[in-house]
């Protein structure tokens, strides 16, 4: 049965172990492999430096790398995400997300469809070609490459438009002043179709197609629609806004006709005067129709009503399409540099997602501001150095909600850069902390370059922090061995903690007899969790440990000796009990000091006997008289007297004899010892 069990034990040990060797792990990401053991958690290809422990940035047969380092997605966006001890502060680590961005390379045909109502000259032409000239220089090495080309439709009552796309500014600007007219009467409608028409017959086969609507969208003409034409009933993809909305609407309409509908008194008689809505919903369905068509629809709105802006914003493809700028289009550069970076650039509404690893404190975190943090903008000068370029996050959004960081409208194109750094730190005071033990810095971190929820995942690094080791070691001052308890107690104690609801004293733990009193301790079980013992806190400061013996035995004093994290207690057991011995008028005696009262016997029976003299706890000697002490008994953990009795049977003190030459003496006491020896060996015979 013995040897069964022994082995049952041994096959689950070895189970055990085997479980706990290496293996991978998910990290929840779509492009990386990490793996777990007994060292940590850690990306695969890695490279530990100090505690420390980042992405190799090497090509594999999965992930391509540029010629700087970063991790390559097609071209389209480049990452990197690398953590350094920061040199301030013990225990603290700085984050860095690093991105690129690249610029297109597929041809894109653009027609700007322009309302050129009567108002459009003086200052607001002026600004329509101010505007043009800063899209022009946005869209740069795009436009004068050839890949983005431009066409222009102006509208009002009239439609004029360029003779199809160029990439020459100098036509564009030339259209505008010399061609295009302002007129009264707002025919949007005619502006979108002849605007689709252009993309459609002109543009380039292949070339992906763009609209983009200038203009406060008040529409007041409309086509009437076509015979039998199909009435389309609206389940969202017409929005609901400032009240407004489309219950049906037509997608096919009489362009070729002369006639159309008016939300206006006017004096054509050609127009059907109607409601707004009419014209409204009119406008709306043919904006439905070429999205439909695979053409990405932005809207610029110049100061609009609020039947306007329900128009302008459901011309837009998705709502980040949507610019409002003012009534004089003095920030139409703007919003067409916006639009620009859209569309040249491959990274043009990008969303980074970063949340905090488990155990991993953000410094600054619910009070996240550009303290806490570094937001950089940089670009490649001619001489292919990064400089710094403060444009590129100027509209960057940076946000943290519950240790997860959010960037939000990021936009990069070829030679554009941001870099975002932050300070992070192991929460060394948690109940399970790991010390040497790979923690990884973050959870899944992504980039969603355009906002379709493609996601680009940064590789994740890790950190650790040292931990310490104490040795606790108790030593016993004046004690014989049957005073020494079996074990004692004692607590360890740390400060400075920053954690509230973290431990600052331990549970009691125990030193043996069985292991000499002696240990070493670099961890601890705190609520059900084992716990390393940290060398510092949350806020980099460098804890202090120190021993406490607890229910110390009774009779002992203890004394604590720290040298570095080495504990040394010492119990020194203390002699109370006052000397009643009297002085001896015998020959000095050999005999151990006497623990019983003074002998009262008949002097026949008893020689006087005179003590060695004993050392006390200070050192000094006692008188060389005959003693007398009261003795406690003793358990594993109570006080025992350094003194010795011999007690009866019935609980008496027996009297003690001076030793002599006496050879009667000597042989009752080797008669006495034979038949106890005797005794003891017939009771143990019976136990078996």
């Amino acid at each position: 049965m013995k040897n069964k069990l022994i082995f049952c034990i041994g096959l689950i040990v070895s189970i055990f172990f085997l479980t706990i060797g290496t293996h991978s792990v998910s990290a929840d990401t779509n492009r990386f492999s990490y793996e777990t053991n007994s060292s940590g958690n850690k990306i695969a290809d890695g490279v530990a430096d100090g505690d420390t422990y980042n992405y190799g940035y090497q090509n594999t047969a999965e992930i391509p790398v540029d010629s700087e380092g970063f991790i390559n997605y097609q071209d389209q966006a480049y990452l990197k995400k690398t953590v350094t001890g920061n040199p301030s502060k013990k225990g603290l680590f700085d984050v860095t997300l690093d991105i690129k961005g690249n610029q297109i390379t597929r041809p894109l045909d653009i027609v700007l469809v322009i309302d050129y109502s009567s108002s459009m000259n003086g200052e607001k032409l002026a600004n329509v070609l101010k505007g043009l000239q800063e899209f022009e220089n946005e869209l740069g090495s795009s436009l004068s490459n050839g890949n983005v080309k431009l066409g222009i439709v102006s509208y009002n009552r009239y439609v004029y438009e360029t003779n199809g796309f160029t990439n020459n500014l100098d036509d564009l600007e030339n259209f505008l002043r010399n061609t295009a007219e302002s007129h009264t009467g707002t025919f949007m409608q005619k502006g979108l179709i002849a605007g689709d028409n252009l993309l459609k017959n002109q543009g380039r086969p292949g070339a992906e197609k763009m609209m983009v609507h200038i203009g406060d969208s008040s529409a007041n003409r409309s086509y009437l629609p076509s015979e039998n034409a199909q009435t389309y009933n609206n389940t969202g993809e017409i929005v609901d806004y400032n009240g407004f909305h489309t219950v049906t609407y037509y997608k096919d309409f009489q362009t070729n006709s002369e006639k159309f509908n008016t939300s206006d008194n006017i004096s054509d008689t050609n127009g059907t005067l109607v409601e707004k809505s009419v014209v409204t919903d009119a406008t709306l369905g043919t904006s439905v129709a070429i999205k439909e068509t695979g053409v990405q629809l932005y809207s610029i709105g110049t100061a609009p009503t609020s039947r306007g802006e329900y128009i302008a914003r459901n011309l837009a493809s998705s709502e980040k399409n949507y610019h409002s700028i003012d009534e004089n289009l003095t920030e139409l550069g703007e919003a067409l540099k916006g639009i620009a970076n859209a569309v040249d650039n491959t990274i043009p509404h990008g969303t980074v997602s970063d949340p905090m690893g488990k155990d991993i404190l953000l410094q600054g975190s619910g009070n996240f501001t550009p303290d806490a943090y570094t937001l950089k903008g940089w670009r490649k000068n001619t001489e292919n150095q990064w400089v710094p370029a403060d444009d590129l996050v100027k509209n960057v959004g940076v946000n943290e909600n519950n240790q997860v960081i959010t960037l939000s409208n990021v936009s990069l194109g070829s030679d554009e850069r941001i870099t975002l750094t932050y300070s992070i730190r192991i929460d060394t005071e948690s109940s399970d902390f790991r010390g040497e033990y790979w923690y990884l810095s973050n959870q899944r971190t992504t980039l969603d370059p355009t906002g379709d929820g493609n996601l680009l995942d940064f590789p994740i690094p890790s950190i650790k922090a040292p931990k310490v080791q104490l040795g606790v070691e108790k030593k016993w001052k004046n004690a014989t061995e049957d005073l020494i308890p079996n074990k004692i107690d004692f607590q360890i104690k740390r400060s400075p903690i920053v954690t509230q609801q973290a431990w600052t004293v331990s549970p009691t733990l125990s030193l043996t007899k069985e292991n000499g009193f002696k240990t070493t301790i670099s961890s601890l079980s705190i609520d059900g969790k084992t716990s390393d013992l940290p060398l510092y806190n949350n806020a980099g400061e460098t804890i202090a440990y120190t021993i406490q013996e607890v229910n110390i035995p009774e009779g002992f004093e203890t004394s604590l000796n720290q040298e570095n994290n080495q504990f040394t207690l010492t119990n020194t057991y203390k002699d109370t009990t006052p000397s009643t011995t009297e002085p001896s008028t015998t020959e000095p005696s050999t005999t151990e000091p006497s623990t019983t009262e003074p002998s009262t016997t008949d002097p026949s029976t008893t020689t006087p006997s005179t003590t060695a003299s004993s050392t006390s706890d200070e050192g000094s000697t006692s008188d060389t008289t005959s003693t007398t002490k009261k003795v406690q008994s003793s358990d594993s953990s109570s006080t025992t007297s350094n003194v010795l009795t011999k007690t009866t049977p019935s609980g008496g003190t027996q009297k003690q004899y001076p030793k002599t030459n006496d050879s009667k003496s000597s042989f009752l006491w080797v008669a006495f010892g034979l038949g106890l020896f005797g005794t003891a060996g017939y009771l143990l015979k019976k136990m078996w």
